[in-house]
């Protein structure tokens, strides 16, 4: 990999759990009072403007303007310090996504470029970094804080090293931590794909008043974030959520993981293309002979906008799918999930679409590296 030069890090961490809770309070709810930063921790008036003076020391906050009066002299609203640039990557088995955020993880730029990850680490590396660079280069950051990193297959969290991912060859046991903080100059934390869209909708989409919930990715692949009080849960190998590779289908179609009859194999995107290109040879849809014949190939957009479009076949392939995954266009979702689950476990289960599409993974990434971050050194 080529090294793009080694840039600024942060020069402080919290120097205590206080300090760390005060630093995530501001990311997550932007410049406040100190009056208001005191009526969210259990902490005298006296030992917060403690820790609030030290974090201004190190200059991980600034003062920022004359907060609102609650009777008294007005005190200066607090905020994380506007320097601070966080670099969020999203792998995809297909794709990667590179974007850079301030510290309250507002997207400032986002790069995507089309990749496939079967080329392994050190080509995807070498993207990654040629994105980051064009940000670097357009002026919104002139060095990264921290950078999060998703990647499309369970991950080993302590180490930042893949395990075995079933779609990503090359990959096992590739230190992607150490090589990439080695190439940004900068601390960097890994995790897999789904648990970081999970963060990005906890942080800033449709989980954001939520502590309990599932987050289910159907692309390329199929993977499911698992947050419990708030927090990921991840297993012990970093396999939690990895329900892709469950089996549906006894003596089904061969999966990429080497096994068969997995959900993956069966109504994954690319699994949804194969069925519609087969679909459209034999005959079954005009609309999907149409599209083959102007792209030479379908995609699984290729069948949700048949579907859209009335297609009857395109349908009946989304639906075939949902009966084994539960989950497809949002209708098919509700009604599998609520007809095959006891009523006490769905009566106040809300199912709905994520709101940030595109962005949750590298929104989630940044909130990983900024989690690490703002905790005590």
């Amino acid at each position: 990999m080529r090294r793009e030069g080694r840039v600024r890090r942060m020069t402080a961490r919290p120097a205590n759990a206080h300090q760390a809770r005060l630093l995530r309070l501001l990311r997550d709810g932007g410049p406040n009072s100190r009056a208001q930063l005191g009526d969210q921790v259990d902490l005298s008036r006296s030992k917060l403007a403690v820790e609030v003076d030290r974090l201004l020391e190190t200059g991980l906050v600034v003062a920022d303007g004359l907060a609102a009066s609650r009777g008294g002299r007005r005190s200066h609203n607090i905020r994380l310090a506007p320097q601070l640039r966080f670099l969020g990557v999203d792998i995809g088995a297909t794709s990667v996504d590179v974007a850079v955020t301030n510290a309250e993880l507002e997207v400032l730029g986002h790069l995507n470029h089309p990749m496939d990850v079967r080329e392994g680490p050190v080509a995807v590396f070498e993207q990654v970094l040629s994105l980051a660079a064009k940000l670097r280069a357009s002026g919104l950051v002139e060095g990264f804080d921290g950078a999060g990193i998703g990647v499309p297959g369970p991950v080993r969290f302590p180490e930042g090293v893949p395990v075995a991912p079933p779609i990503m060859p090359g990959w096992d046991g590739f230190p992607v931590r150490e090589a990439l903080s080695q190439e940004l100059g900068c601390p960097v934390m890994v995790d897999n794909d789904v648990n970081l869209m999970a963060m990005g909708e906890q942080h800033a989409g449709v989980a954001r008043s939520v502590g309990d919930f599932l987050c289910v990715k159907i692309g390329t692949g199929i993977g499911c974030g698992i947050v419990v009080g708030g927090e990921v849960h991840r297993g012990t190998t970093g396999s939690a959520g990895d329900i892709g590779h469950i089996q549906v289908e006894p003596e089904g179609r061969a999966c990429a993981c080497g096994n068969r009859g997995c959900l993956e194999a069966h109504f994954s995107g690319a699994a949804l293309a194969r069925d519609a290109e087969d679909a459209a040879r034999t005959g079954r849809s005009a609309e999907l002979v149409g599209r083959l014949e102007a792209a030479g190939r379908l995609t699984a957009a290729d069948v949700a906008a048949a579907a859209a479009a009335g297609d009857a076949t395109s349908l009946d392939l989304i639906r075939e799918g949902g009966n084994r995954v539960g989950h497809t266009l949002l209708a098919s979702v509700r009604t599998q999930v609520y007809r095959q689950s006891l009523p006490l476990a769905t009566g106040n289960l809300p199912i709905v679409l994520g709101e940030l599409g595109p962005a949750a993974g590298v929104i989630g990434a940044a909130r990983l590296i900024s989690d690490h971050l703002f905790s005590p050194a």
